[in-house]
């Protein structure tokens, strides 16, 4: 069990691991639509055209107060972008106010008396700078969204690798097992008792004396007491009971057939207890309880 703990603190660090900079290209994404809608909206104010970057600000505004995101961007190690930010956030807060109630006109001469056009660029250079960036997209700024799906994707080529060694090794676990309990049910039907039990075999219209001097619960082996031509099915006496075989091979002394239905583990016990034998292998497995 000792063996498995450095693996399973392993796993679960790789595991967290994207998660954490999933969270961290989050971040990044919203200041990057912060940057977008902030020189869209600097654009409607110098040129009248593109309306609706005002309702694009001010949805990113409501949907991301100052100090939540705050918290935010300390929590994934970009405190280098807060300054700048919340000035942003909170110029631009007042300029959509103003173009509420004075029009666009006073707006922009706002705009430029706050230095936003330059305060605009500058941010947009530091977003643009972040380290979760990848990939620039020309007009209103950076678009942090490969590293994001990059990190979604190692995350899910994670958990699926986690899934797929856990199914292999409950499956193999289980096919392992169960070839374990056919192998041992195999050798309990196959194995041979050695024996003296007196039989009567049928065959081919004659009835003959005989022995069987081995004999499992799968078939046994017959010895006839005068030769006998025996093939095909058979029939055999012994013991009280009275079983049909199969002819599977024979010699000029011996006979090796296979009961066409076998016998239980029982019967058998009982069947060789009423008769001397060699082995004493079936009393151990009955004491075992096999």
């Amino acid at each position: 069990m000792r063996k498995w703990l450095p693996t399973a603190a392993l796993l679960l660090t790789i595991f967290l691991l994207p998660a954490r900079a999933g969270a961290s290209c989050a971040v990044h994404q919203d200041l990057s639509d912060l940057n977008r809608a902030s020189a869209g909206f600097l654009s409607y104010l110098d040129s009248g055209q593109g309306a609706y970057h005002v309702q694009q600000l001010g949805s990113w505004l409501s949907a991301n107060p100052p100090a939540p995101l705050r918290q935010r961007m300390r929590a994934v190690g970009i405190q280098s972008a807060e300054g700048g930010t919340l000035k942003l956030m909170q110029q631009h807060t007042v300029l959509l106010q103003m173009l509420a109630s004075q029009g666009r006109t006073a707006a922009l001469e706002s705009a430029r008396h706050m230095g936003m056009f330059e305060l605009q660029a500058a941010y947009g250079t530091l977003v643009e700078a972040l380290p979760c960036d990848q990939f620039k997209e020309d007009g209103y700024g950076s678009k942090l969204v490969a590293i994001n799906a990059n990190d979604a994707r190692q995350r899910q080529q994670i958990i699926n690798a986690a899934i797929a060694w856990v199914s292999f090794l409950v499956l193999g676990g289980s096919v392992l097992y169960f070839l374990d309990r056919i192998g041992i049910r195999k050798i309990r039907r196959t194995k041979r008792y050695p024996c003296a039990v007196p039989c009567v075999l049928q065959a081919g219209g004659r009835t003959v004396q005989a022995h069987l001097v081995d004999l499992s619960r799968a078939g046994a082996k017959v010895r006839p007491d005068t030769p006998c031509q025996a093939s095909g099915r058979v029939r055999l006496s012994f013991g009280g009971h009275t079983v049909d075989a199969q002819v599977r091979w024979k010699t000029a002394d011996y006979i090796g057939v296979q009961f066409v239905q076998e016998f239980n583990f029982m019967q058998l016990h009982r069947l060789l207890e009423a008769f001397p034998m060699e082995d004493g292998g079936l009393r151990e497995e009955v004491r075992l309880g096999l």
